[in-house]
């Protein structure tokens, strides 16, 4: 089977995405994992390499049709905003929001059309996204709405060889448990299952995380474990789904190392990424879950602030290259 074609957007230009994607290229390793149409405006490719102070080789082209990757060198397919006012480098502008929503709606629209295999994108910015339009709450949401899907999809974050998802993400503390249902632990569960298997896992093994302190302490904390979370937990063993729990929040990592599980579906955003990323927030990646095409980023911001400094590390845009590229051969063979 030949190598898988990777969509690679450079994310935000007004923040780090071109200078981290530009170290990563550099490097002859992550040439070699996959064939790569670098999706950008070349300006904006030339000024990351210049702030990264490096330089490769890559073809042009107009059109994916003309790309040829015999070579081994990146192929640069020619995209230019719509927006006509230059961007403002180092803050959250309009233009850096409509560079990026055209750049990744090409890179969709491609591996729709399995002409790509999967897409990784260096570091976007929500806001900046909202400013040019973007109505979606984030960017997981658009994705389903561009590729069609209907069902439930989460962010999973990943370092190393741990995964984590989460029931409910994006919204008010407040609003979380009325969001638990036996249905959505469930699902993520199952989301879980599919999305580790895509990387490769037979048999993924999942922790799932309680509510409450303690587990709810037998209901004395808080039913959710009883009544809602470990029915969900039954229900995905029933489905040849290796879940495991409850576990108390404030233990479940120490669970997953001496039991030596895959991954952890948590309640609610920072239940389990908190600890996750204080393993290594500097290599993690963030793959947009349950979205029928790979997507993957560096789980870290477009850092606005250092723009420019070439300081930037780059393990994680690093680590969401070559998971990409995993879940891209997976995606291919099965296409």
């Amino acid at each position: 089977m030949t190598k898988p074609t990777i969509a690679l957007v450079l994310g935000d230009p007004s923040g780090i995405g071109p200078e981290v994607a530009a170290k990563v290229l550099n490097q002859p390793s992550s040439r070699k994992l996959s064939n790569i149409l670098i999706i950008a405006d070349e300006y904006e490719l030339r000024k990351g390499m210049d702030i990264a102070q490096v330089s490769f080789e890559y073809d042009v082209v107009e059109r994916f049709e003309d790309a040829n990757f015999e070579s081994g060198k990146p192929v640069l397919l020619k995209f230019t905003s719509s927006h006509a006012t230059p961007i403002e480098y180092g803050v959250a502008t309009e233009q850096g929001g409509t560079y990026v929503l055209e750049a990744l709606k090409i890179a969709v629209d491609l591996t729709l059309a399995h002409k790509t295999h999967g897409i990784c994108f260096a570091p976007l910015n929500k806001q900046a996204m909202h400013l040019a339009g973007l109505q979606h709450r984030d960017e997981l949401s658009w994705f389903a709405e561009l590729t069609g899907f209907k069902g439930f999809g989460c962010e999973v974050n990943v370092v190393d060889d741990i995964w984590a998802g989460r029931v409910t993400s994006h919204i008010p503390f407040k609003n979380v448990v009325d969001n638990l249902t036996v249905d959505t632990v469930l699902e993520t569960i199952e989301l879980m299952n599919n999305t580790l298997k895509s990387a490769g896992f037979d048999e993924p093994k999942i922790a799932v995380q309680a509510l409450n302190p303690h587990g709810g302490e037998g209901g004395l904390f808080g039913d959710e474990e009883i009544v809602t979370i470990s029915p969900a937990i039954e229900k995905a063993k029933q489905k040849g789904i290796q879940a495991c729990g409850p576990f108390p929040g404030d233990t479940t990592m120490w669970a997953v190392e001496k039991q030596n599980l895959n991954a952890i579906v948590s309640m609610y955003h920072d239940q389990g990424a908190i600890a996750l990323k204080m393993m290594g927030f500097d290599r993690g990646v963030t793959v947009q879950g349950g979205i029928p095409i790979p997507i993957a980023t560096a789980n870290h911001g477009s850092a606005f602030d250092i723009y420019g400094k070439n300081i930037a590390s780059i393990p994680a845009m690093e680590n969401a290259l070559k998971l990409t590229v995993k879940m891209a051969t997976n995606y291919q063979k099965n296409a």
